[in-house]
């Protein structure tokens, strides 16, 4: 369900987050998410009663997706975002690009973000 979840464009053929279009993208929380720190934790409810921890593979808080997460103001896009994590965090921009479009993608699949122009 991935690019169902996505906001129509304005021109409505086709949505916003479809093919190379993400990184143009603006996120924003879903507007029945909420997104809250929680002992020290940051964690995000979604509609349908999802809980998110970001959390790495051995359970560590995750900063770089928490990060992500606390930059998604409306305002910025997912290019954006890739730019200031960049400068943030040593790491390549083409791994950062595609880690952070992969994020963002299964973000809007847990209905905790929607994409739109």
């Amino acid at each position: 369900m991935a690019v169902a979840a996505f906001l129509p464009n304005r021109l409505g053929k086709r949505p916003v987050g479809a093919g190379g279009d993400v990184l143009s993208a603006v996120p924003r929380l879903h507007p029945e998410a909420g997104v809250q720190r929680v002992a020290g934790k940051l964690m995000a409810a979604g509609p349908d009663d999802f809980m998110h921890r970001f959390e790495d593979e051995q359970g560590q808080v995750s900063a770089v997706a928490e990060r992500i997460v606390e930059l998604v103001d409306g305002r910025r896009t997912v290019a954006d975002i890739v730019t200031v994590l960049c400068q943030e965090f040593e790491v390549e921009p083409e791994v950062c690009r595609e880690d952070t479009l992969s994020f963002v993608r299964l973000l809007v699949e847990k209905k905790v973000l929607v994409l739109g122009p």
